[in-house]
């Protein structure tokens, strides 16, 4: 149906701008190691986030015509790159909450667009590359939350920051 069809389009527009995101919150992170030693094992941490998060993109590239994109992706570029490169300059564990907190919006994202997808039935290819998405996006946040080693009040004040600010920016990329 049409409104499908409007929802969909508007679905992947919202997926490819975080993917967008995605990556540039870990070009964000590394940048911040040139400016502040980060661990040996963050670096590593956000090289490989990073690797899986290009593909994702490269995913949605294929799929999404540029004209069908939201037109904020060089806002969710700037957004990414502040929200990787911050917290990396206070600290592994603020950058980690806060890939925690994306990585957790990302997963429900995914897995309701998985769920009606699956309820209206077709789009199995769809299907399978957002279950392959969603995958990766768990293993990051149980990576991050792993990390962590609990939960503290400021990271948990922090989640829902980063938490409010995930869904307003898949909320706009549906529109714009």
């Amino acid at each position: 149906t049409i409104g499908a069809d409007r929802w969909l389009r508007g679905e992947l527009s919202s997926n490819h701008a975080g993917e967008t995101g995605a990556v540039w919150i870990y070009i964000g992170a590394l940048l911040a190691g040139h400016l502040r030693p980060l661990p040996e094992e963050t670096r590593a941490f956000c090289e490989e986030h990073l690797q899986a998060e290009a593909e994702h993109l490269q995913a949605f590239n294929r799929l999404l015509p540029p004209g069908e994109r939201s037109a904020l992706v060089p806002v969710w570029r700037l957004a990414g790159l502040l929200l990787g490169l911050v917290p990396s300059l206070l600290g592994p564990q603020a950058l980690y909450s806060t890939v925690e907190a994306v990585e957790t919006f990302v997963e429900g994202h995914y897995s309701a667009q998985i769920r009606r997808l699956q309820a209206e039935g077709g789009c199995w290819n769809l299907v399978r590359l957002l279950q392959l998405c969603c995958e990766d996006e768990a293993h990051h946040r149980e990576d991050a939350r792993r990390r962590l080693g609990g939960p503290s009040a400021a990271g948990e004040a922090w989640a829902a920051v980063v938490g409010m600010g995930s869904r307003a920016a898949a909320q706009a990329s549906r529109i714009m």
